[in-house]
C-alpha cells in the first residue's frame, strides 16, 4: 500500500532520505561541512531548512501583470 501525503510542511523520514540522497544535496552537505566546520547532521538540517523556506516561482506572466 502506498503512503499518502498529509499536506504537512515538514517532510517525513522517507521523504528526507530521498531528498538528502540527491547529488545536489550530497554536494551541498559536503560543502557546508568543509566551509562552516559543522557536523554532517547539522549540514543536512541546514539543507532541509533551506528547502522548507524556498517557494516555487509560479507563473511569471501572472506576477508581471498583477
Amino acid at each position: 500500500m502506498s503512503r499518502t501525503s498529509t499536506g504537512s510542511a515538514r517532510p517525513g523520514i522517507h521523504d528526507r532520505q530521498r531528498i538528502l540522497s540527491s547529488p545536489v544535496a550530497l554536494a551541498f552537505v559536503r560543502i557546508v561541512v568543509a566551509r562552516r566546520g559543522v557536523t554532517e547532521a547539522k549540514a543536512r538540517q541546514i539543507y532541509l531548512e533551506y528547502l522548507t523556506r524556498s517557494k516555487p516561482v509560479g507563473n511569471r506572466r501572472q506576477r508581471e501583470t498583477a
